[in-house]
């Protein structure tokens, strides 16, 4: 019996998608540096971190836009925007409390409702960062347990005559309501905006930091090992903004042997022909590149991540973008 692989992976890759994996970890040391950005002026060096007070606020619109083409063909395509309020909560000692709130959340696409994205309208996120802006955790996660519910409520209220509706918004509100799984739905935003922060110094003309760090897997629910480059860019003129890059590339023959392992594992399950060993040859191409303007206040003036994945006849692009509204 013949397998058409290529199926059965991207069947489970795109039934995964960006909400299903735990949180990724970065495997990197603290970095405790002078508490401005913008030293020597014969050389700036620049040190991305917060300079957050409690009460600070900022309006935000994020895009995020999936792609899928099979032999060049639009096989899934589906785009949603949110507007997010981002308060300064506290400040106690070397941690700062950060609240999310998300509104007006739209999709392009009628099968929305599959997109558990659609449960958060309303809903609002609390987490902690350290002194510098990087991510240490998520707080007061039953709150917002309480608040995706209501959601799902008023969501359900809108197809009281829709049975396979009601249903669906059900099975993704049971799926996300416990606090291992609620935070899958925000995750990968939030790190996204606090991914610069904290890192390392930089100039123009220094080497990028590296540093190892993971991805999700695309066979199994083991993280990636990945490398990841952070590089200044550009620095404004006027000192009051920079532009930050960022490059993850996965393990190429980690991602291969995985790859293996999930045919011979797929095979033995279907009680077919065992995968050649070729197929550790397969190029799959896996990375997520990162650009983020930010203010010399810390704050983001903008935010890009895309996300690829090339495989065989297959290419699927996930690209998130924040502007700055006020």
């Amino acid at each position: 019996m013949k397998i058409n692989f290529t199926y059965y992976l991207f069947f489970l890759f795109f039934s995964i998608k960006i909400f299903a994996q735990d949180p990724i970890q970065d495997t990197i040391s603290p970095v405790v540096k002078n508490d401005t950005i913008f030293n020597a002026p014969q050389e700036t060096i620049i040190f991305p971190k917060t300079y957050w007070n409690i009460g600070n606020e900022k309006r935000y619109n994020v895009t995020t836009s999936e792609v899928k083409l099979e032999d060049d063909t639009i096989s899934h395509q589906e785009q949603y925007t949110y507007n997010v309020i981002i308060q300064v909560e506290n400040v106690y000692q070397n941690e700062t409390i950060v609240k999310w709130n998300f509104r007006n959340i739209q999709f392009n696409s009628k099968s929305f409702l599959n997109n558990p994205f659609s449960l958060v309208n309303n809903v609002s996120i609390s987490f902690k960062i350290d002194q510098d802006g990087r991510f240490l955790g998520y707080t007061d996660l039953d709150k917002t347990i309480k608040q995706l519910v209501l959601s799902s409520e008023d969501l359900e209220n809108k197809y009281l005559d829709n049975p396979t509706a009601i249903a669906l918004i059900k099975k993704n509100l049971q799926q996300y309501s416990t606090e291992e799984s609620i935070v899958k739905l925000f995750d990968k935003d939030i790190r996204q905006f606090h991914h610069f922060y904290g890192k390392s110094n930089f100039t123009l003309e220094s080497a990028p930091f590296v540093y190892q760090s993971y991805m999700d897997n695309l066979f199994s629910t083991s993280p990636t090992p990945a490398t990841t480059e952070l590089k200044l860019n550009e620095i404004e003129v006027s000192q009051t903004n920079y532009i930050m890059s960022s490059f993850q590339q996965a393990d190429k023959d980690w991602l291969a042997n995985s790859w293996y392992s999930y045919l011979k594992d797929l095979a033995t399950k279907l009680g077919s022909e065992q995968p050649s060993e070729k197929r550790l040859k397969d190029d799959i191409k896996y990375y997520v590149k990162t650009t983020s303007r930010i203010k010399d206040n810390g704050w983001i003036s903008y935010s890009i991540e895309t996300k690829k994945v090339k495989f065989q006849d297959t290419d699927y692009t996930l690209e998130r973008r924040f502007e700055l509204v006020d």
